[in-house]
């Protein structure tokens, strides 16, 4: 054997060796995690029965894995002893790890919620983007946010509306919610709530409201209007239309 053919299978073998190193070390770090994970379950199954586990995974932080459970984040050791809520950061890149996580499920929950769930105002033209408000027809300044619903039109954004009455199932807003739901013309009705006029058609039984609210806790709604962007981050209480228009058509040119 050559010289040059001695090295060039010497730095084959090397290499095969090291790829082989390194598949047996993520083999071995797949299957402590998988081994985590079922310790984890089968611990909070114990202790804690009433909570549903949807995801578990793991973080930059060795012996740490988050779990989410209904939209809500919590994180717990890999013993399933341990477990905290709260904002897991990240200091050197000034990220929120949990936020990003909330973003993601935001998205994911509202792919689930059917159409005939929403009051969908539709794009002017061609669509440069969809933002979603959790509205209440009772909420003034729900009402003001709903007046600046044409010029988000205008500006090529879809508007998908959510009615999620802030004060309950025992509440005039959940009657007008149930109205506007109810009626033949969503979009008429819901025009006609947010002016403050009175609705015409009674509130009919049905769990599309009892769905959004359900829903409204699982995005982490904390009041109303209640807005998620593009990328599943939420903004809390009104916003003008003119500082929502850039922030929804740069994110979604950016998906």
């Amino acid at each position: 054997m050559s010289f040059s053919r001695s090295v060039t299978f010497r730095a084959l073998f090397l290499g095969a060796m090291a790829t082989s190193t390194v598949m047996a070390s993520v083999s071995m770090a797949r299957a402590d995690q998988a081994g985590d994970e079922q310790t984890i379950r089968k611990e909070l199954a114990q202790s804690m029965a009433q909570l549903p586990i949807d995801s578990v995974a793991p973080t930059p932080i060795k012996g740490i894995y988050q779990i989410v459970s209904k939209g809500q984040i919590a994180y717990v050791t890999a013993d399933g002893r341990y477990l905290f809520a709260g904002n897991l950061l990240d200091l050197k890149n000034q990220v929120n790890l949990t936020e990003k996580v909330r973003d993601q499920e935001r998205v994911a929950l509202l792919k689930t919620v059917p159409a005939d769930h929403k009051v969908i105002f539709a794009a002017d033209g061609a669509k440069k983007g969809t933002v979603t408000i959790l509205t209440d027809p009772t909420c003034p300044f729900c009402e003001k946010l709903h007046r600046e619903i044409p010029q988000l039109q205008k500006a090529g954004i879809e508007v998908q509306t959510i009615l999620t009455p802030r004060a309950g199932k025992d509440s005039p807003g959940y009657v007008e919610s149930s109205q506007i739901m109810c009626s033949k013309d969503k979009i008429k009705n819901m025009d006609i709530a947010m002016a403050r006029q009175p609705l015409s058609g009674d509130a009919c039984k049905n769990s599309m409201i009892d769905a959004n609210m359900a829903l409204a806790e699982q995005l982490g709604m904390s009041g109303t209007p209640y807005i998620i962007l593009p990328d599943g981050s939420a903004v809390p209480g009104y916003r003008p239309a003119s500082m929502l228009i850039p922030v929804i058509t740069g994110q979604a040119a950016s998906q």
